[in-house]
């Protein structure tokens, strides 16, 4: 009879671990295909990311994360903006016709700086012009436990768009100050003095999908929710 029991309940339990990992899955393809829905668009009054938030704070719920910390492993590569923030130099949540929004990426490395790379383009054409890399330094906020703190230290690009690799694929590149057709794009010292920096919290990451808030300051009074999926090779 014991036997029978025990039995039982594994079996209830398989069921609702099973239902909760359906659940996970469809959640996560339900933020990725909202966040896809929006791509390109600006957001001043919140109305996209006040859509996208219930869903976020639902599938926490169900997978509560431990602190950032532990999950920086997971947040090291190459992650695309599927949506997020596209207006870097005003707080109005508009769009900047410079970028491209199909081709935003954040590079991660475990020795402790990032890249933003993606392709410059003419405002008015929308041509592109060159690729952009914006260099930038992260640590472990002391405030937030799941905060990390950046500055930005450097923004050089490349004049023409390589064809044997993809743009996110030269990082090591950008790093050595070896790209092809390197160009300065802003002086290392304006970047150093008058890019400042922000705060990034991570607030869900797996092997797939990368939720977080980044703000210009470290009291998050405005922040900018990014959808990020992972980039494989």
């Amino acid at each position: 009879m014991k036997s029978i029991f025990l039995l039982s309940t594994l079996l209830v339990s398989m069921q609702t671990f099973a239902t909760i990992h359906q659940d996970i899955k469809d959640l996560k393809k339900q933020i990725v295909s909202t966040a896809q829905k929006y791509q390109g668009q600006g957001d001043p009054d919140f109305k996209i990311q006040n859509e996208l938030e219930p869903l976020v704070a639902k599938l926490l719920t169900l997978e509560p994360q431990p602190t950032v910390v532990n999950r920086l492993p997971l947040i090291f590569g190459v992650w695309k903006q599927v949506w997020g923030p596209y207006e870097y130099r005003k707080n109005d949540r508009s769009v900047d016709p410079t970028l491209d929004p199909k081709e935003i990426y954040q590079v991660v490395s475990p020795e402790g700086f990032y890249y933003n790379v993606s392709p410059n383009r003419d405002p008015r054409s929308l041509k592109e012009k060159n690729i952009n890399y914006l260099r930038g330094e992260y640590s472990l906020s002391k405030a937030d436990p799941n905060g990390l703190n950046v500055r930005f230290t450097k923004f050089i690009g490349m004049k023409t768009r390589p064809v044997e690799r993809a743009i996110y694929q030269f990082v090591e590149e950008a790093e050595r100050n070896q790209l092809p057709e390197q160009i300065t794009v802003v002086p290392r010292l304006i970047v150093r003095f008058f890019f400042g920096g922000g705060t990034l919290r991570e607030i869900y990451t797996d092997d797939t999908l990368r939720i977080l808030y980044g703000s210009n300051g470290k009291e998050f009074k405005k922040q900018y929710l990014y959808i990020m999926t992972r980039v494989k090779d």
